[in-house]
Protein backbone atom coordinates (compact mmCIF):
# COMPACT_ATOMS: atom_id res chain seq x y z
CA UNK A 1 0.00 0.00 0.00
CA UNK A 2 1.13 3.46 -0.58
CA UNK A 3 -0.15 5.90 2.60
CA UNK A 4 -0.27 9.61 2.11
CA UNK A 5 -0.06 11.44 5.49
CA UNK A 6 -1.07 15.68 5.15
CA UNK A 7 0.80 17.50 7.14
CA UNK A 8 -0.66 21.06 8.18
CA UNK A 9 -2.95 20.04 10.99
CA UNK A 10 -2.19 16.29 10.59
CA UNK A 11 1.13 15.40 11.21
CA UNK A 12 2.19 18.31 12.22
CA UNK A 13 -0.80 18.18 14.71
CA UNK A 14 1.12 15.02 17.03
CA UNK A 15 4.42 14.25 14.67
CA UNK A 16 5.43 11.71 17.66
CA UNK A 17 2.93 9.81 17.44
CA UNK A 18 2.65 10.08 13.11
CA UNK A 19 6.77 9.29 13.28
CA UNK A 20 5.83 5.85 15.16
CA UNK A 21 3.13 5.17 13.04
CA UNK A 22 5.08 5.87 10.06
CA UNK A 23 7.58 3.37 11.34
CA UNK A 24 4.87 1.26 11.56
CA UNK A 25 4.15 1.22 8.21
CA UNK A 26 7.21 0.74 6.91
CA UNK A 27 7.66 -2.09 9.15
CA UNK A 28 5.16 -3.53 7.31
CA UNK A 29 6.64 -3.09 4.21
CA UNK A 30 4.31 -0.10 3.08
CA UNK A 31 5.25 2.75 1.09
CA UNK A 32 4.36 6.12 3.30
CA UNK A 33 4.63 9.78 1.91
CA UNK A 34 3.70 13.22 2.99
CA UNK A 35 1.55 14.83 0.53
CA UNK A 36 1.06 18.61 1.24
CA UNK A 37 -1.19 21.21 -0.23
CA UNK A 38 2.01 24.15 0.45
CA UNK A 39 4.17 25.27 -2.10
CA UNK A 40 7.22 23.84 -2.34
CA UNK A 41 9.04 27.34 -1.75
CA UNK A 42 7.31 27.21 1.34
CA UNK A 43 8.22 23.57 2.62
CA UNK A 44 11.51 23.84 4.63
CA UNK A 45 9.47 23.16 7.90
CA UNK A 46 8.27 20.14 6.20
CA UNK A 47 11.53 18.78 4.97
CA UNK A 48 13.11 19.32 8.27
CA UNK A 49 10.05 17.37 9.91
CA UNK A 50 8.80 14.55 8.33
CA UNK A 51 10.97 14.92 5.42
CA UNK A 52 13.54 13.39 7.30
CA UNK A 53 11.65 9.81 7.08
CA UNK A 54 9.48 10.01 4.11
CA UNK A 55 8.88 11.55 0.77
CA UNK A 56 7.66 15.00 0.36
CA UNK A 57 5.27 15.62 -2.20
CA UNK A 58 4.38 19.34 -2.72
CA UNK A 59 0.60 19.86 -4.12
CA UNK A 60 1.40 23.52 -4.98
CA UNK A 61 -1.98 24.31 -5.85
CA UNK A 62 -3.30 20.98 -7.77
CA UNK A 63 -5.46 18.80 -6.18
CA UNK A 64 -3.45 16.52 -3.73
CA UNK A 65 -3.94 12.98 -5.71
CA UNK A 66 -2.65 14.19 -9.44
CA UNK A 67 0.36 16.39 -7.60
CA UNK A 68 1.10 12.27 -6.21
CA UNK A 69 0.50 10.78 -9.05
CA UNK A 70 2.49 13.12 -11.06
CA UNK A 71 5.59 12.29 -8.86
CA UNK A 72 4.90 8.02 -9.53
CA UNK A 73 2.19 7.25 -6.33
CA UNK A 74 -0.87 6.30 -6.76
CA UNK A 75 -1.73 6.49 -3.25
CA UNK A 76 -4.45 3.74 -1.46
CA UNK A 77 -4.80 5.97 2.11
CA UNK A 78 -5.04 9.36 2.33
CA UNK A 79 -4.48 10.52 6.47
CA UNK A 80 -5.75 14.35 5.71
CA UNK A 81 -7.73 16.35 8.15
CA UNK A 82 -9.27 18.43 4.94
CA UNK A 83 -9.97 15.62 2.38
CA UNK A 84 -11.59 17.86 0.51
CA UNK A 85 -8.34 18.86 -1.06
CA UNK A 86 -7.60 15.36 -2.41
CA UNK A 87 -9.35 15.07 -5.22
CA UNK A 88 -12.43 16.44 -6.54
CA UNK A 89 -15.81 14.71 -6.16
CA UNK A 90 -18.71 14.43 -7.97
CA UNK A 91 -21.96 14.57 -5.94
CA UNK A 92 -24.94 12.72 -7.76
Amino acid sequence: MIIAIDYDGTYSADPITFNEVIKLFLGAGHTVICVTARPEVMGAEVLASIGKFVPVVFANGEWKAEAAKKQGYNVSIWIDDMPGLISPVDII
